[in-house]
Parts: C-alpha cells; sequence; structure tokens
C-alpha cells in the first residue's frame, strides 16, 4: 500500500494540518518533562542521602609494590619486546650542556622571524 501525498495545492494543506497536531504533540512532551524536573529535585537529597551512606565497595586488586627495580625490569622488557637481543647496560639522566641550550635559543628565536626581515645569504657553490 502506497500512501503519498501528492504534490498539490490539498497535499500542502494536508501536510499543514498534520504538522499543527503533531506540534502540539511535541510541546506537550516537552511541557512533562519540564514538569518533572522540581519533582526530580525534590527527590535528589534523598538520594545524595541513600548514596552517601552507603559503604564504598571494596577493591579486589591487591597494591603493587613498584620500586625502582621493578621500572628498569618492565623497561628492559618493552625495549627487548621492540628492539630484539639488546642488553641495557645503563639508564642514566640525560645531560643536558651548552649545546642544547643554544640549539633551543637558536630555534626559539628563529620562529619569531618574518620571511621578509631577514634576507637569507647567498648560496656559494663549492670550488669544482
Amino acid at each position: 500500500m502506497d500512501i503519498t501525498v501528492p504534490d498539490t495545492l490539498n497535499g500542502a494543506v494536508l501536510l499543514s494540518i498534520i504538522d499543527f497536531f503533531l506540534s502540539f504533540f511535541v510541546i506537550s512532551f516537552i511541557g512533562f518533562v519540564l514538569a518533572a524536573f522540581p519533582l526530580l529535585n525534590r527527590a535528589g537529597p534523598n538520594l545524595t542521602a541513600k548514596i552517601q551512606q552507603q559503604p564504598p565497595p571494596e577493591d579486589p586488586r591487591e597494591e603493587v609494590d613498584m620500586t625502582a627495580n621493578d621500572h628498569v625490569a618492565a623497561i628492559s622488557a618493552a625495549v627487548a619486546a621492540i628492539l630484539g637481543a639488546h642488553r641495557i647496560v645503563r639508564i642514566d639522566h640525560a645531560r643536558q650542556g651548552p649545546a642544547w641550550l643554544a640549539e633551543g635559543r637558536a630555534l626559539h628565536h628563529g620562529s619569531h622571524s618574518h620571511p621578509g626581515s631577514h634576507p637569507a645569504p647567498p648560496l656559494q657553490r663549492p670550488p669544482a
């Protein structure tokens, strides 16, 4: 059964009437939802009090003691899994000398320059 609305003036009037009555249903539903908010506000403190009186659930997981040796073993296992058969000789803090500082400053100051403000020196070919 094929029910279609004709593309005529009568079809347009029929769609307008259907939309008119459907808008009442939608507006009524929105009104019911808005009317329920005060009821939820009155029930909220009671529900909150009941939830706060319940004891917190117990954590079934056991405590894990992660010392520095455990971290080294985990890092070693991850490196071995990715790189293959290698050996970590030492894990040490990274040394940051003056070269790192100078390179960082050059990159930072270079990010502020505009393309036309500092003309690039001409390229020179090495002697043949």
